[in-house]
């Protein structure tokens, strides 16, 4: 049996590489930008995202600081996030929701139910 390097990432460091990428398209900063903000490569930050690379948690306070969300946000759980609004997956998603959060909060819980409707008459096509 082939043992584990402590030091080596897995199914943990992907699950916080993937929110912290999450975290990062909807801040709408490009990986040059944020890896700029942190004093890093982008390339090391992309390590960080795919899980090649583990984030000590000091970087991972710094990051959660820039992209402004609770330390939780990299847990990978929904509890805290609420609504579609904190749940991007492609960059043109990302978008959307930066657009939607430039309304005031209520008119972006007013709109929610309306995208649900549309996504959900799309899913059914």
């Amino acid at each position: 049996m082939e043992k584990k390097n402590a030091k080596s990432s897995g199914a943990i460091d992907q699950l916080i590489g993937a929110c912290l990428k999450r975290g990062r398209l909807i801040a709408g900063l490009s990986r040059e930008k944020l890896s700029g903000q942190l004093g890093i490569s982008w390339q090391q930050l992309q390590k960080y995202e795919t899980g090649g690379n583990r984030i000590s948690a000091g970087r991972l306070f710094e990051i959660a600081r820039i992209l402004e969300r609770p330390i939780d946000f990299f847990d990978g759980a929904d509890e805290h996030v609420g609504t579609i609004i904190d749940h991007p997956t492609t960059s043109e998603t990302a978008v959307l929701i930066r657009e939607l959060k430039s309304l005031p909060k209520k008119r972006q819980m007013e709109i929610v139910p309306h995208l649900r409707a549309v996504v959900k008459a799309f899913a059914t096509k």
